[in-house]
């Protein structure tokens, strides 16, 4: 495997022979004997790793801390040769991999090949299935020396959207910075593997329970990091694994599923795997075959609630709600089957019947007398799939309905990076004059600046912002703030989670476009809507007193 690199250590023998040994493998080598000078040849060579060989003259310990703060050598991975008494240090210090003085030239070699090679599933140079690969590897060896506890994946909410903000460097730059947050709370033994959207820890035997280490993960974790001028704040899930007579892959797929689970509920709680986990695995699947029949057999319905314009308090759209209850009488909630149905490819088929169905109740409400503009959800997958344009073309003609009577509402990190796909499919749905939403704007990691120039029409705020509200001085800022910068871009601005009569009237008083919320109704069968529109009509706007619950 070749790669650069640096070697600081004093002249000699030992310097010498893991010289050779390196060279004779194909690395290229930078040898230096300064180690004030070691700083600033690795900023000139930039290498890939660096070899520390402490000794009274060469401060090991010294050198990873200077290294760790110049932010040019993110990216080096460290290794160091010094008695066992300063491995805790050095470890501390961000250090990677502590050896013994007595360490055999082919022990480092070995090491530094290992450490080159996690830098390259870092940088992403080695593809998805590389990674895995590797993170196998690490965990099969510890299973093979009979010193595995178990396995940790820690899932990086959104870290997917935010590389792709960020872009090129910076995302290599986040992707470091997480890293060494990482390392030096690992206990010596474990083993950190950088994987596709976070990482996965394989813990030695002698390490802490899974849950104790896992909970110090996700919480140090959570300390602002400063990448590209900003402070960004990351937010883990951890799903953990016990070694208990299963091979590597299984223990990574069991810890990646209560990942995957902690982060679905939201919970920063570290989840493990049970012996029932397999259980609601195979529910899962038998969900999925009971949305595909539901598909087939349109047991899927839609209920809507009420969009008012501010101004006027009169309503004049409706978000369409999915809704399922199968043949048995018991309904699922939309959480459940929703994720279920895109873990299964079946959430294009679903996006469909919304819209289709959407479509048809706008109709069916022109034909009484009722002009609404429905808004649909859509999933990140339709979006970028490329035939929305063409469902949507379609089912507005065969409802008969125009382009207005049509908004579809996307989540704001669908567009936080470039997708040509996208981009296109969002400008062919205005020219059909369907409105283009940003749903929950505010909630994950997009700004204005980042919208901006993107074709959408309206955001809406996410009600953490609108909950507060009249509130303090700061939430009424932040959100005055978001609706002139909104109206500056050209954009409605409607708020979510309006459920008080003081709220509705301060967003009025700044200018806000539309509301929705219980203060005004909560969502409805598509009969009995229309009595709500009703009522809205009669009240015009005045709520005096909050609906009860």
């Amino acid at each position: 495997m070749q790669g650069h690199v640096l070697i600081m250590g004093d002249p000699g023998d030992r310097r010498d022979g893991i010289t050779q040994e390196l060279a004779a493998a194909a690395l290229e080598i930078t040898v230096t004997a300064d180690p004030s000078d070691a700083t600033r040849t690795a900023a000139t060579c930039l290498p890939e790793a660096m070899l520390l060989l402490d000794s009274p003259a060469c401060d090991a310990l010294e050198s990873a801390r200077v290294v760790r703060a110049d932010r040019r050598l993110h990216g080096c991975m460290l290794v160091a040769m010094a008695h066992r008494d300063r491995h805790v240090e050095l470890l501390r210090a961000g250090v990677d991999q502590a050896l013994g003085l007595g360490s055999t030239p082919w022990q480092v070699l070995e090491a530094l090949q290992g450490r080159l090679a996690r830098r390259r599933q870092l940088l992403d140079t080695g593809g998805a299935d590389a990674r895995r690969h590797g993170a196998e590897g690490v965990v099969e060896a510890m299973l093979a020396q009979s010193r595995l506890r178990g396995v940790i994946v820690l899932r990086v909410e959104r870290l997917d959207a935010l590389s792709a903000a960020l872009g090129g460097e910076a995302s290599r730059s986040l992707r470091g910075e997480f890293r060494q947050r990482l390392a030096p709370l690992l206990p010596r033994g474990c083993e950190l593997v950088m994987m596709d959207d976070g990482a996965a820890v394989a813990v030695d035997a002698g390490g802490p329970p899974l849950e104790d280490l896992a909970t110090v993960l996700v919480t140090k974790a959570a300390a602002p990091l400063s990448v590209a001028g900003r402070e960004l704040r990351l937010r883990l899930h951890a799903g953990m694994a016990e070694a208990c007579g299963h091979d590597a892959p299984t223990l990574l797929q069991r810890a990646e599923v209560t990942a995957r689970q902690a982060h679905d509920a939201g919970t920063l709680v570290p989840q493990g795997w049970s012996d029932d986990m397999a259980a609601r695995v195979l529910d899962d699947l038998q969900l999925a075959s009971a949305i595909r029949r539901a598909v087939d057999q349109a047991e899927f319905r839609l209920v809507f609630q009420p969009i008012l314009r501010m101004d006027r308090g009169d309503p004049f759209g409706a978000e369409a709600f999915i809704r399922w209850t199968p043949a048995d009488g018991t309904s699922v909630p939309p959480a459940r089957f929703v994720a279920v149905a895109e873990e299964n490819g079946l959430i294009e088929e679903i996006g469909a019947w919304s819209l289709r169905e959407a479509c048809r109740q706008a109709a069916q409400w022109l034909a009484q007398g009722l002009r609404l503009r429905v808004s649909v959800n859509v999933s990140p997958r339709q979006l970028t799939h490329g035939r929305l344009v063409e469902t949507v073309r379609r089912s507005l003609s065969e409802s008969g309905v125009s382009g207005d009577q049509l908004a579809i509402e996307l989540p704001e990190s669908t567009l936080l990076h470039e997708d040509a796909v996208l981009r296109s499919s969002l400008e062919a749905l205005r020219t059909l004059g369907v409105g283009v939403c940003v749903d929950d704007f505010g909630a994950g990691l997009a700004t204005l600046a980042m919208l901006r120039g993107q074709p959408i029409d309206e955001i809406k705020i996410d009600r953490s912002f609108i909950r507060p509200l009249p509130g303090g001085t700061d939430d009424r800022l932040a959100v005055d703030t978001v609706l002139k910068l909104a109206h500056r871009l050209g954009w409605r601005a409607l708020a979510m989670g309006v459920e008080h009569a003081a709220q509705w009237t301060w967003l009025k008083d700044q200018g806000c476009d539309a509301a929705q919320g219980w203060l005004m109704g909560r969502p409805v069968e598509a009969d009995a809507f229309l009595d709500t529109v009703a009522r809205l009509r009669r009240s015009r706007g005045q709520f005096t007193a909050d609906p009860q619950a």
